[in-house]
């Protein structure tokens, strides 16, 4: 369930850049980062994952080493604040208004989504 609904944010968060919607993209960014390290989480470890959507716990409740990618924690710590963020007018304005605010971000995103996803393949 939780892969599923990863991949599902993960093209919702594609098809919003794609189309200039900003906050909508950084929204399912963090979403389906967060989801598939929760469906690691149940794959990997066997164990349900804990109600929070702060990646960087995640990952270490995953057991994975972000070392092993080109993401800084900085990164994965802007993108745990997005979920709150993007939530409220004034900040999803303030931070993701425009495509030069949100690149970074997506692509930290991209990098962690695809990192993850490529370790289900090995196993």
């Amino acid at each position: 369930m939780w892969l599923n609904l990863a991949e599902e944010d993960y093209t919702d968060m594609i098809v919003m850049q794609k189309s200039r919607r900003y906050r909508g993209a950084v929204l399912f960014s963090q979403q389906a980062v967060e989801k598939i390290i929760k469906a690691y989480i149940v794959e990997h470890i066997a164990i349900y994952p804990r109600k929070t959507h702060f990646i960087e716990e995640l990952l270490k409740d995953a057991k994975l080493d972000f070392k092993e990618t080109d993401v800084q924690i900085k990164d994965i710590k802007e993108l745990s604040k997005s979920y709150t963020r993007v939530r409220y007018v004034d900040l999803s304005q303030q931070y993701y208004s425009n495509k030069r605010d949100t690149d970074q971000l997506l692509q930290t995103a991209s990098l962690l989504y695809i990192w993850i996803k490529k370790k289900f393949k090995k196993n």
